[in-house]
């Protein structure tokens, strides 16, 4: 045998580069050769140095199929002698197979295929090489199809295959341990297991009849994470496929996401998850080229796992990702999805929980979950750090339903529906120090609309219900918080506006919050804002309606509540057998508001007004001194203490006023009339006709226009000023035609206050040495001459 090798060293040397070329179509190169017999005779190996294949285009592309640094070819001589294939085991050590396809489709791999003029002679060879085992060390293995954007690069720093050939199979022993750089099936998705090492020793399957690779419940390891495998390669056909299964446990959510394609794991990022998972995969699709159908599902169980929205612990659900959400579409992010089913959690203590959670189009990702939780409202206080409310008491229940996009923006609000609902609640408004108590209800969300619906609460006693809407809310609140406009309906039974002053006390200090950052700041900070500089558009409604002795039914009220102002818009009620309505505003100062009303009484008591209104901050005609059914119009403004009361100095005013049935009740004024004239009459209590008139109020003081009074009494015409302060100046005429004494069942009647009466007595009434009204003959018109000085240093001044 020694003496066969060596006389025939050339011609086995010939024999072994004609099997290794295997009749390719292209240029084969082998630097060097070694031939080695003793070893493990009766084989024989034969070293090849520096082997290298390329195909007719290599000039052009640049790209070698085939180069090897070192190849190992065992060989049985018996069959070597025997004319059979001798070659039963090819180890290569440091090399590179580099299959190419440019972008028109041509490819280097024709280099696989016999040539032309020895397909026959192949047909009719009934016997193969057969290796019993192939060990490759340091061998580099690229797919690079540029037509289909395909790129396989994998780095084999070890790999043994041990051969079993049968009849209609052939068993892989496999020892593996291979850096895959890429395993991209589409270069612009990215890769699978990128920069991952593989390692794992099983068997694989090569069905020859169906043209199958197989492999079954393998154990791999993926950079030492455990995975168990199945798989299959059907290469029949024009369009091969392949499948893959994959299983592991507590697998890192990162390494899930680094384990596939970028894009899709960019799609991922929109969770993360810091404890580890148990996870499989199934991905199938084409051997040449194309996006595979991935389909991740995975189980959590007490996990932490952090959103673009919230943060969740002791979270629990199963999960699932695909990128075929509608078969037949595109492998894309546009149609892919993340569910999470059964999802449970605590959100910084509060329970949660949700039957769906669903991210679809992940390039434009779009968020479909719905959301509940029941807890207590105590709770809230740390995680909002609200400077404006306080929740003391209670518990709340959230559901809540989102379809709308994942990124957070302005208008993110605006895809959120659902309810949050109170019971037994107690809530403080920190700046009027005011707190509602029993409070029950729901707020519903409809898109950016927000729903009040039948609110009930306790305030100061006063019992309240409440409905209401605001359009485009929950945009506004991220946007323009001051253009939010918030309609309230308000129903109360009885209402005491003494339970209500608060609101007309200046705003205290804000509430004390915690040192620590509230969870939900940012939100807090949009809620107070809105509270501060929202609108809120108040309806109310009050069968009754009482401050200190004011008693008013059917109360209806508009209100508009700004940051710095009150805006009343109508109210009215039956009072006194009559109907009151004013409007105007309430502006809120520091010290004091500043309140401008337009007010209209019709045919109400006009004792009890001037008694409710506190005889409109004069004391010259009060509701002890004046009744009758009083009709009037007023324009004041005025300025209010922080508990309600007017500061009569403040008070500016102008009535016009019609009273009929009036009269008069020891009216002091016109009692001192007797002095010099109708001694024996009664001026304790005079009837008058209808009386009209506008009285100009200012500075505590009144000014009384002319006035026509027809009375029971007798007819005079009275004007001037009146006030408390030194300066009242009255006149008062009284016709000569008054001298006839006037029957009990005398009906005065007006005459016009420009009347010609004929001749009259003039009285003036001005404050005497004690301070009291005294009245005396004004025979010269004296009263009339100063008016008229007075009108003229007024204009000059003007």
């Amino acid at each position: 045998m020694v003496i066969y090798v060596s006389v025939n060293k050339k011609k086995i040397i010939g024999q072994v580069t004609s099997a290794i070329s295997d009749q390719l179509n292209g240029h084969v190169v082998i630097g060097n050769m070694e031939l080695s017999f003793i070893r493990n005779f009766p084989h024989i190996s034969v070293l090849l140095h520096d082997v290298s294949i390329t195909d007719t285009l290599f000039t052009n592309h640049h790209h070698t199929f085939f180069k090897g640094k070192e190849i190992f070819v065992r060989i049985d001589v018996l069959k070597l002698i025997d004319h059979q294939p001798p070659i039963k085991g090819l180890r290569l050590q440091t090399g590179e197979l580099y299959l190419y396809t440019d972008s028109t489709g041509y490819t280097n791999t024709y280099l696989f295929h016999l040539k032309q003029d020895t397909i026959t002679t192949s047909r009719q060879s009934e016997t193969r090489n057969e290796l019993k085992s192939v060990l490759l060390r340091n061998v580099r293995f690229i797919v690079d199809d540029r037509k289909k954007h395909k790129m396989h690069d994998l780095v084999i720093e070890q790999l043994k295959l041990g051969i079993d050939s049968k009849e209609d199979r052939v068993l892989l022993s496999t020892k593996a341990e291979i850096l895959i750089k890429s395993l991209a099936f589409n270069t612009l998705r990215g890769s699978f297991a990128k920069d991952k090492m593989f390692r794992g020793h099983f068997n694989v399957t090569f069905q020859k009849s169906a043209k199958q690779i197989f492999f079954d419940s393998i154990n791999i390891q993926l950079s030492g994470q455990p995975f168990n495998c199945s798989g299959q390669l059907e290469l029949a056909g024009n369009a091969p496929q392949f499948w893959l299964r994959l299983h592991t446990r507590k697998v890192k959510y990162d390494f899930i996401r680094s384990a596939l394609p970028q894009k899709i794991a960019s799609s991922l990022a929109v969770v993360d998850v810091n404890t580890p998972l148990n996870a499989s995969a199934s991905i199938t699709g084409p051997l040449k080229g194309g996006d595979p159908k991935v389909y991740v599902t995975w189980q959590a169980r007490d996990i932490s796992l952090q959103t673009l929205f919230l943060d969740f612990d002791h979270a629990s659900f199963n999960g699932f990702f695909s990128n075929e959400v509608i078969p037949g579409l595109p492998r894309k992010d546009p149609n892919s999805v993340i569910q999470l089913n059964g999802f449970t959690a605590k959100w910084h203590g509060l329970p949660v929980k949700s039957e769906n959670i669903r991210i679809y189009n992940l390039s434009q990702p779009l968020l479909i979950c719905d959301l509940t939780s029941q807890f207590s409202l105590t709770d809230l206080n740390e995680l909002i750090g609200s400077k404006t409310l306080y929740l003391s008491q209670g518990a709340g229940n959230v559901q809540l339903k989102y379809a709308g996009p994942l990124a957070r923006n302005d208008s993110t609000n605006a895809y959120l529906n659902g309810t949050i609902s109170f019971k037994d609640a107690s809530i403080e408004y920190l700046p009027r120090k005011v707190e509602m108590k029993k409070v029950n209800g729901k707020l519903t969300f409809k898109n950016s609309d927000l729903f009040i619906e039948n609110l009930h609460c306790s305030v100061m006693d006063n019992d309240i219900t409440m409905n209401g809407q605001a359009h485009s809310l929950l945009t506004l609140i991220n946007t323009q918080p001051d253009k939010a406009i918030i309609n309230w309906n308000i129903y109360m039974p009885v209402m005491n506006l003494g339970s209500f002053v608060y609101l007309f006390k200046s705003k205290g200090p804000e509430g004390k919050k915690s040192e620590k950052k509230s969870v939900l700041q940012t939100m807090a900070n949009k809620m107070d804002d809105l509270i501060e500089n929202g609108r809120l558009h108040v309806k109310l409604n009050a069968d009754k309606l009482i401050y200190k002795g004011f008693e008013g039914r059917n109360a209806l009220a508009d209100i508009t509540l700004l940051n710095d102002r009150y805006i009343i818009n109508n109210v009215k009620m039956d009072h006194s057998g009559g109907h009151i309505a004013f409007s105007g505003n309430l502006l809120n100062k520091t010290a004091y508001h500043q309140a401008n009303l337009a007010i209209d009484l019709d045919n109400v008591n006009v004792s009890k007004v001037f008694a409710d209104f506190n005889n409109f901050g004069q004391d010259g005609l009060t509701a002890q001194s004046l009744e009758g059914r009083l009709t009037a119009t007023v324009e004041a403004s005025m300025k209010l203490e922080n508990d309600g009361h007017v500061v009569p100095a403040s008070v500016v005013s102008q009535i016009d006023f019609t009273l009929k049935d009036g009269a008069l009740n020891n009216y002091e004024p016109i009692k001192k009339l007797q002095r010099f004239v109708f001694k024996k009459r009664n001026f304790d209590n005079i009837k008058f006709a209808e009386l009209k008139n506008r009285l100009d109020i200012s500075n505590q003081e009144i000014k009384i226009n002319r006035m026509e009074i027809q009375s029971t009494v007798m007819s005079i015409f009275i004007e001037g000023k009146y006030n408390q302060k030194g300066t009242t100046d009255l006149s008062i005429q009284v016709p000569l035609s008054n001298l006839k004494k006037r029957d009990e069942d005398y009906n005065p009647e007006n005459i016009g206050v420009n009347k010609k009466v004929g001749r009259s007595i003039f009285l003036r009434g001005r404050p005497g040495s004690d301070g009291n009204i005294k009245f005396q003959l004004d025979l010269f018109k004296d009263y009339e001459k100063d008016k008229k000085a007075d009108t003229v240093i007024k204009y000059k001044v003007s």
